[in-house]
């Protein structure tokens, strides 16, 4: 009944195996042979764990243990503390499952049993690289990858392989990750394990693109995607073909880009993939955005972001499925007891007279059904299980490329900003604090030189942070690029001023989000700070969309009042307007966002304006990097510890 059982466990049958168990433990126990009941015992835990049943589990792993230790066995001793510590692994009590792991692995060693004690060790591993220790999981992979290269246990060595380059990628350690793939890699090609052989050129792709070396990672990509495309593994499919399009738009081939975004898109449709639109419509709002089709850029944007809301929902829609797999669980627990007390009827009215005998066919027939019915039931309970499993995978994985592809959205983003050479050789004695509180920001600066003469510098705080922030303050810098480029001999000659060029920006932003002023749509928009510096004539104009400039002179601070309207659509719209004035030399201008006043302190108060404007007095006959230092510093002291609650910009040059 023990090897029916084990039959049935492989097969995924828990509750038929559940009640082969069962049974042989009955007879096993009126028989005293105890190492058989162990046996049971363990494999019953293994089916409650299978089930999420974690009390259950460990309540049957510990009768195991019991009994092991009784007779001294110390494997069946040592398997049951592991299975042990499995439980504690799985709830999250990493201290817990830590104390069973080492027990087993003590054990182990003295036995010794190199199967065990490899087991113990990737186990201790897994451990400590889910609480992020990683110098002590990496100790324990090395440890376990030793025992299985020396027994000769390919597989267990490519597994562990593997593991020790995801922990060295964690470590920041992307030389030694790569060692590790490529010794893996070689062994999954032995093995001919083609789904191993497909994640780890992935893998290895990917560490090639945070090092910004996307022309190597290119080839592994594509080699990833054709392994996943011979074993139809759709799902990777789709997330190959977006990586490689996040290559070519990094490239600025934005139109190879769009194909394999076309065919990502169309195999996500085949499985009815949801949750990779996800990374499909941020690369294509990419894409748009790279070839200025700033309406079809948007209206991915917006795509991405309802998915990105949307996907949400699918951790909740887990627990229903997880509540209702312990319903039927419950009902089909009582529905056994039904059965056994039925058997027990049958065997006392077998010799019965001819109305037991039509009681028992009854009986049988009812048997049969509630089998039937059970062997339905336990296909649908493994279907759903199944489809849990998936969809976490899913989501985990979606949350890692999610992560992923902002982080390269960030490098897009910083390509995108004027380079600190840029700003040093056009203004020689400045400085640029830049904090961004996300992975991608909503405030950017940006610097063009007209001539040799004129230059403009602006600062801007966009609506929101992050991602939404982030693609305003792309879109932002696109259209100024193009406004500049359009009027910049207007510019020169003094006919198209700041306010001008404001009032302009403001007009085609409106125009881009398509922004009416109907009640209820979307009033993203900016505030800025614009300045043109005339040397020749020696003058310096500023305008300004709700931010200020502050000049600061002798330690005496002037503001330079900006208009009191965004750059978007606005209620009271007015015009931008102009200040001008003469150059003084020596004068420092400080052009900035509000992220630096409304920082809050441990005692929960902003850091204000007033404060801002009192530091900038007393720091300003300092050097340009001295006082960038002394602003990043008092921003750290002033936070302590918490949390930064807005983007941070502040841009200073002296006249």
């Amino acid at each position: 009944m023990v090897q029916l059982g084990n039959l049935e466990l492989i097969k995924g049958n828990n509750d038929k195996a559940s009640q082969l168990y069962l049974d042989a433990l009955e007879i096993l126990t009126t028989a005293g042979l105890k190492e058989g009941i162990t046996v049971c015992y363990n494999n019953l835990g293994i089916i409650a764990h299978n089930k999420n049943d974690y009390g259950k589990a460990n309540e049957y792993y510990r009768k195991s243990l019991a009994i092991n230790r009784e007779l001294g066995r110390k494997s069946g001793e040592a398997t049951a503390l592991y299975c042990i510590g499995t439980v504690f692994d799985n709830q999250a009590k990493y201290d817990s499952a830590l104390k069973y792991y080492f027990e087993a692995q003590s054990i182990s060693e003295k036995i010794p049993d190199e199967r065990l004690i490899a087991y113990g060790k990737s186990s201790l591993a897994n451990v400590y690289f889910t609480m992020k220790n990683y110098e002590r999981a990496m100790e324990y992979y090395k440890a376990a990858a030793g025992l299985y290269e020396a027994s000769g246990n390919r597989y267990g060595s490519l597994k562990m392989n593997i593991s020790l380059g995801q922990t060295a990628a964690e470590m920041d350690s992307t030389e030694m990750a790569i060692d590790y793939y490529d010794k893996a890699l070689r062994i999954s090609v032995s093995v001919e394990s083609l789904n191993d052989e497909a994640f780890i050129n992935y893998a290895m792709a990917q560490l090639l693109e945070y090092q910004g070396k996307p022309e190597s990672a290119r080839p592994k990509y594509e080699k990833a995607c054709n392994i996943y495309k011979s074993i139809d593994s759709k799902d990777n499919i789709v997330l190959t073909l977006v990586a490689l399009a996040r290559i070519k738009n990094l490239s600025y081939d934005f139109l190879a880009a769009q194909k394999y975004l076309a065919e990502a898109e169309a195999t996500a449709k085949e499985i009815n993939s949801v949750v990779s639109g996800v990374d499909i419509y941020k690369e294509l709002s990419m894409s748009y955005t790279g070839l200025k089709d700033f309406k079809k850029a948007f209206y991915y944007l917006n795509r991405y972001s309802e998915l990105k809301d949307s996907l949400m929902n699918v951790e909740k829609q887990k627990q229903i499925l997880e509540l209702q797999t312990q319903y039927e669980t419950v009902k089909k627990e009582k529905e056994n007891e039904l059965l056994r007390k039925d058997r027990k009827i049958l065997q006392t009215t077998r010799n019965s007279l001819i109305a037991g005998a039509i009681l028992l066919a009854v009986i049988i027939i009812v048997v049969f059904r509630s089998l039937v019915i059970k062997k339905r039931d336990n296909r649908i309970l493994k279907e759903q299980k199944e489809e849990i499993n998936k969809q976490k995978e899913i989501v985990e994985s979606q949350k890692t490329s999610i992560t992923d592809s902002i982080r390269y959205a960030r490098r897009i983003q910083s390509a995108m900003l004027t380079p600190d050479e840029s700003v040093n050789q056009y203004l020689s004695d400045s400085f640029v604090l830049y904090l961004p509180r996300d992975i991608v920001s909503g405030d950017f600066y940006w610097v063009k030189k007209l001539n040799e003469n004129k230059v403009v510098i602006c600062v801007a705080d966009c609506t929101g942070h992050g991602v939404p922030g982030a693609f305003m303050s792309m879109l932002g810098m696109s259209l100024l690029n193009d406004i500049i480029s359009v009027k910049h001999t207007l510019i020169i000659n003094n006919e198209f001023s700041p306010s001008d060029i404001l009032n302009e920006l403001r007009e085609r932003v409106k125009s881009s989000l398509r922004q009416t002023g109907k009640e209820g749509e979307a009033r993203d928009g900016m505030d800025l700070s614009m300045c043109l510096v005339d040397r020749e004539a020696g003058l310096l104009k500023y305008s300004g969309a709700n931010n200020p400039v502050y000049i600061v002179k002798d330690g005496i601070l002037t503001e330079l009042k900006a208009t009191r309207n965004p750059i978007g659509i606005y209620l009271n719209e007015i015009s931008f307007i102009d200040h001008s004035l003469e150059i003084v030399p020596g004068a420092i201008v400080y052009m900035f966002s509000d992220g630096y006043s409304d920082q809050l302190g441990k005692e929960g108060s902003k850091f204000l304006s007033k404060n801002f404007k009192k530091l900038l007095s007393g720091i300003s006959s300092g050097t340009t990097s001295e006082i960038r230092e002394i602003l990043n510093r008092k921003h750290l002291d002033w936070k302590d510890g918490e949390e930064q609650v807005d983007d941070i910009l502040v841009l200073g040059f002296r006249l």
